[in-house]
């Protein structure tokens, strides 16, 4: 049994009883890093906000039983992406070089550990050139990997970045510009093996960082590019829906009363229609939208509001026989101790929905100086759980992936040991974490 008493002024700010030696040792730990970098946020404000954190998960989440995090890889693998069918995984290297290796379906480990298994080309964008690295690209084709590339024998820079792709033919992957012409940068391919029209969405690399306007294009029709209406105050947030043909984002505007809000919107690429889907406060982020099995295959979406919450909508009539509309369900905050949520996305499995994400104490995202964690939650968030407990690493983890073994689905990230005032970030490899949901069935 523990008491902590914080002082300002001589004043008493907390006065904290009954917690647990261990989760003290946590708490401490936190704080001496806080100590060192955390400038901007006073200590005794940050010791107040973990303490009352802690008091709200009263501690289960963090003490709970898990298997522990399983480092995959020591080498530095940035911003990678699983091809769940064909267990393959894919990244760009600080060299530019574009890579794929296999995966273990079984124990889910990386062939070569290092993640350069078989060189697809040179030239290729870092993930930190334009925000994003290499994605797979599924259609009824088959599947490819579309990237950013820069144009050969000249300086590496916004003008000179191109969109390409790289195909497989029984194994040989071959890679070409999809326009060599015009500055563009980060694609994003659709997922949608039924789909017999290779798809992609893009942005101008010449755009600043803080307008995200997109176009969208079928891969091999030059003609059908698009400037996607209501994107010039995009946030960066764009997917394709799988089965739908449709772009689902968030972007900032003015409403009709001159009030500016960040909204959620779909658009359909075929028949050109624009739909707003939410008009209810906060400010929305990433946005995903899939057919739920919990709810007959229903479509749903969730979007990630003011950073501390992930809110869920599905379509429900409000009254009998009235036409169904888009009505948040289930609203899932983060905990008062690591309030700032970034990276969500979502799975299915056995029949449920699940989103995971990081939380940080931090509202600067991807701030190396601060400890991060994992979570995952169902629609409901009656399944809320934290993937780390009291005894984990300090480590800042960034950008979770999805990869299913044959024991479950495992999730996987990029581990960092923490900044300090002497020394920076230093890369800790590529660990996972198994959620324990258990294999499919």
């Amino acid at each position: 049994m523990v008491q902590l008493m914080c002082c300002k002024n001589g004043k008493s700010l907390v006065n904290v009883k009954n917690y647990s030696g261990e989760a003290m040792f946590h708490i401490e730990n936190i704080l001496k890093h806080k100590i060192r970098t955390y400038r901007f946020i006073s200590i005794s404000n940050l010791l107040l906000s973990i303490l009352m954190g802690f008091s709200v998960l009263a501690l289960n989440a963090w003490a709970g039983t898990l298997p522990p995090e399983v480092q995959v890889t020591k080498s530095e693998i940035i911003d990678f992406e699983f091809d769940q069918t064909h267990a393959l995984l894919t990244f760009t290297d600080r060299k530019s070089n574009l890579w794929i290796a296999k995966v273990d379906p079984v124990t889910g480990g990386f062939k070569p550990s290092n993640g350069r298994g078989l060189l697809v080309d040179t030239g290729a964008a870092f993930m930190s050139d334009f925000g994003n690295g290499p994605e797979w690209l599924t259609s009824f084709e088959g599947t490819e990997i579309v990237y950013t590339k820069y144009l050969p024998n000249q300086p590496k820079s916004p003008a000179t970045a191109r969109i390409a792709h790289a195909v497989s033919n029984n194994g040989v992957w071959t890679s070409n510009f999809i326009d060599d012409m015009v500055a563009y940068a980060s694609p994003l391919g659709n997922s949608d093996k039924d789909d017999p029209i290779p798809r992609i969405t893009y942005q101008s690399a010449l755009q600043s960082r803080d307008s995200h306007p997109f176009y969208w294009r079928e891969l091999h029709d030059p003609e059908s590019e698009e400037l996607v209406p209501n994107t010039l105050g995009s946030v960066g947030s764009r997917r394709w829906v799988e089965g739908m043909h449709t772009i689902v984002f968030s972007s900032t505007f003015t409403n009709d009363i001159g009030v500016v809000e960040t909204q959620c919107f779909l658009y359909d690429v075929e028949n050109k229609v624009l739909e707003q889907l939410t008009f209810d406060d906060g400010e929305k982020g990433a946005i995903f939208m899939w057919k739920a099995p919990e709810y007959n295959n229903e479509y749903v979406f969730f979007s990630m509001v003011n950073r501390n919450e992930i809110r869920v909508y599905r379509k429900i009539a409000k009254t009998e026989g009235a036409d169904p509309i888009w009505t948040a369900i289930s609203s899932i905050l983060a905990p008062r101790a690591i309030p700032n949520i970034w990276s969500p996305e979502f799975f299915t499995h056995n029949g449920e929905s699940y989103i995971f994400f990081t939380l940080s104490p931090s509202p600067v995202i991807l701030d190396m100086r601060i400890p991060t964690y994992l979570a995952l939650t169902n629609l409901s968030g009656t399944g809320f759980r934290m993937l780390h407990n009291t005894k984990s690493l300090i480590r800042v983890r960034s950008d979770p992936e999805l990869f299913v073994t044959a024991n479950g689905p495992y999730i996987y990230y990029n581990s960092y040991i923490p900044q300090t005032d002497t020394s920076p970030a230093a890369q800790d490899g590529v660990w996972r974490v198994d959620p324990g949901l258990g294999p499919t069935r």
